[in-house]
């Protein structure tokens, strides 16, 4: 049998979400406000670019997946880099 939920524990946690997604949303909207159109024309052309990237694999949300993964690790691994060469780590 499954346990019944903790009403309070379960408000405190939905506050929390609901405090969190204001701070994220004044963060967005700063950030949007501060954005130049090169920095907005790169991002929309990045995004449309990983759109026609997935097409091309005929859809498939493994094959785009495996792909953003390993773009992340690869900034990772620049990053790492750059912090090891500036003495960071």
């Amino acid at each position: 049998m499954p346990k019944k939920l903790d009403r309070r524990l379960l408000k405190q946690t939905l506050y929390g979400y609901q405090l969190v997604n204001r701070f994220t949303e004044a963060e967005r909207r700063s950030w949007l406000e501060h954005l130049s159109l090169e920095e907005a024309r790169q991002i929309f052309d990045d995004l449309h670019q990983n759109a026609d990237d997935w097409r091309k694999d005929g859809g498939d949300l493994e094959t785009l997946e495996r792909r953003r993964l390993a773009g992340k690790m690869n900034g990772r691994r620049i990053n790492l880099l750059l912090a090891k060469k500036r003495g960071l780590v």
